[in-house]
């Protein structure tokens, strides 16, 4: 009953509506609790003008209507609160949160009763969103290599989820200039 709930609330025109709806009813305990941390947790960061909730549904709002990639968008930061410090200047990091959160999305998944494929491609897009982690990983493994452990199938919506990520933010000009870098390597790749 709950998943059925949650994928017509993410499979609507503009699913932030329902997951507040959820929030201020309550709902979501019996859902997604894990989400009520993301309420004003502000990310202490000039990368973000918004706290971890607010851009999530930014996110979910942004991307295609598909299943696996409103879910991702949905979990895609569910472990920042967990993963956050602070350093010396005052700035919040969220060292590793990616993959944190593609674990956290795991156990989300199975306790809804979500099948085993489906988990698995959203797994993968979480641990693949962080656009600083792709450019490592790149210059690492080389283009080969990362399009091997994100899946080729999954590529074009791991580039979705990594672009609709970049639009819940204030500044995204030079993240977007390492997309285009990477779309073309991609490009490359398939031809």
């Amino acid at each position: 009953m709950f998943k059925k709930i949650l994928n017509e609330i993410l499979l609507s025109h503009k699913p932030s509506k329902g997951i507040y709806k959820l929030l201020e009813t309550g709902q979501i305990n019996e859902i997604i609790p894990e989400l009520l941390k993301l309420k004003g947790f502000e990310q202490k960061t000039p990368y973000h003008d918004k706290d971890v909730l607010e851009h999530t549904m930014a996110v979910v709002d942004s991307i295609e209507p598909r299943l696996t990639l409103r879910m991702a968008a949905l979990l895609h930061d569910i472990s920042k609160p967990d993963c956050f410090t602070v350093d010396e200047k005052g700035r919040g990091h969220f060292y590793g949160h990616h993959i944190r959160s593609a674990e956290e999305s795991e156990k989300i998944l199975k306790r809804l009763g979500y099948d085993d494929d489906f988990i698995s491609d959203v797994y993968i897009l979480i641990k693949y969103h962080y656009i600083k982690d792709i450019s490592s990983s790149i210059k690492e493994k080389g283009i080969n290599k990362f399009i091997k452990s994100v899946g080729e199938h999954r590529i074009d919506d791991m580039l979705k989820l990594v672009v609709a990520d970049m639009m819940g933010k204030p500044d995204n000009a030079g993240n977007m200039e390492v997309v285009d870098k990477l779309k073309e390597l991609i490009k490359q790749y398939k031809q």
